[in-house]
Order: structure tokens, then sequence, then C-alpha cells
């Protein structure tokens, strides 16, 4: 089971980072994971930040 603070890549973008929050969303875990890097291609927030990506557990693996 993952959960928060667990250090996580995102496979199909080959993006690291950290699970800030886990959530239900009808009847599924939803991963929010911010990336390790500024500046990663994807994800929401700015040019310059780290980067939110919402995943579900099929998408992550835990490193």
């Amino acid at each position: 089971m993952l959960k928060e603070n667990d250090h996580v890549k995102i496979k199909k973008a080959n993006i690291t980072g950290e699970i800030i929050d886990v959530s239900i969303v009808e009847g599924k875990y939803v991963y929010i994971v911010e990336s390790d890097e500024k500046g990663v291609p994807g994800g929401y927030g700015g040019e310059n930040s780290w980067k939110l990506f919402w995943c579900n557990k099929e998408e992550l693996e835990k490193i």
C-alpha cells in the first residue's frame, strides 16, 4: 500500500516525487505526487515550480 511521504516514480513519465496526499474518489485511491525537480513536463503548476500529478496506484512504483 502506498502512503503519504512515500518516494515514488510515475512510470509513464519517468518522473520521481513524493506522495503528498492520498484520497478516495468514487471508491478508488488517488495519489497526488509532487515532483522532485522543478519545471518537469506535464502536471499542474508554473514553469519554475515543483509540479503536482494526480495518479492512480497502477501508475506508480515505490522507490
